[in-house]
């Protein structure tokens, strides 16, 4: 009888046990959110991560506070991610640079971003365009294009950092073509825009959403959009195929990740409340302010989708000829 009972008990013990994880996921939420940003606030990955943050506030009943940790090639956001639990409550803002390109381009680096992170859902794309300035001597595509081919050497595109989505687009549509021109890496957009608008580069690539205000009240020209679909607010911006291997096309993302370890279940609670969160009006109407469109992959379709893109960048680093720094 009394072996009877001890096996009993360690019984209960053992199924107690193994219903813990259950229960603190049924229980789950029981604290409030944190949304990081690795860029300053007021760019468009903060909007996004703010839209993010109120989709999940809203559809559990918890605080999402947005935390912007800027600088440093996002390291010092995503360090500080990475030292939380990996519980679902910090949801990581993620671009392409830091989960596909940093690993190519930094001599030390203390993150891997397809083990480390997880990705929740690929939330939005990143529409780029060419823009020149406004009555300059440019005035479309084409016409730019004969120019740097007729004078080797003397044109000039800059873009908003050296390494990213835009410069290894650049770097490969110049090899492509075999087009002399010089690539100009700025540190962000608003010296980039302000130096074209000056006159001092001939054009620029950019996110459509950091410049697009300029386009609209007629300081910048936007000549080509940088993907397949036509932008409807600028028509007179000619797409780029990405079936051509010689366009000028970039690809470049928005992810929610989180610390990898999660559990599966509360990833996909996560990506309910943003899929939710993104139909509402709010949610749709910022994004089109920015002419970006919402994505939304589910996680198993978002993590295969990065890690692709991981082996993408790498072939284009490696053709851009850049060195770790």
């Amino acid at each position: 009888m009394k072996s009877l009972k001890k096996v009993l008990a360690a019984a209960i013990v053992l199924t107690a046990g193994l219903s813990l994880p259950a229960m603190a996921q049924d229980a789950w939420p029981a604290k409030s959110f944190k949304v990081v940003v690795p860029y300053p606030a007021g760019g468009s990955a903060d909007l996004v991560g703010r839209l993010v943050a109120k989709s999940v506030s809203d559809k559990f009943g918890k605080p999402a506070v947005v935390e912007n940790i800027s600088g440093g090639g996002t390291i010092p956001g995503s360090m500080a991610v990475l030292k939380e639990p990996a519980d679902g409550y910090v949801l990581y803002m993620a671009s392409d640079n830091t989960l596909n390109i940093n690993g190519f381009l930094m001599k030390t680096i203390p993150y891997d971003g397809d083990k480390d992170f997880t990705p929740i859902t690929v939330v939005n794309n990143y529409p780029h365009w060419l823009i020149i300035k406004k009555d300059g001597k440019h005035k479309d595509f084409a016409g730019f294009v004969k120019y740097i081919k007729e004078n080797p050497g003397k044109a000039s595109i800059s873009v908003n950092t050296i390494g990213g989505a835009a410069y290894l687009a650049l770097s490969k549509w110049r090899q492509e073509n075999n087009l002399k021109f010089e690539i100009v890496p700025y540190r962000g957009s608003p010296p980039a825009v302000t130096d074209l608008i000056g006159g001092h580069t001939d054009a620029h690539i950019d996110v459509v959403g950091s410049s697009i205000g300029h386009a609209r009240s007629g300081k910048v020209e936007p000549i080509a959009v940088l993907q397949s679909t036509p932008l409807k607010e600028f028509p007179q911006a000619v797409t780029q195929s990405y079936d051509d291997p010689k366009a000028l096309t970039v690809r470049s993302n928005l992810s929610v990740v989180v610390k990898s370890g999660t559990p599966d279940a509360i990833i996909e609670k996560l990506y309910q409340a943003i899929k939710e969160g993104a139909q509402t009006k709010e949610f749709v109407e910022a994004l089109a302010t920015l002419s970006y469109d919402a994505i939304l992959t589910p996680p198993a379709e978002a993590q295969a989708f990065v890690r692709a893109e991981t082996v993408r960048y790498g072939k284009l680093v490696e053709a851009s000829g850049l060195e770790k720094q």
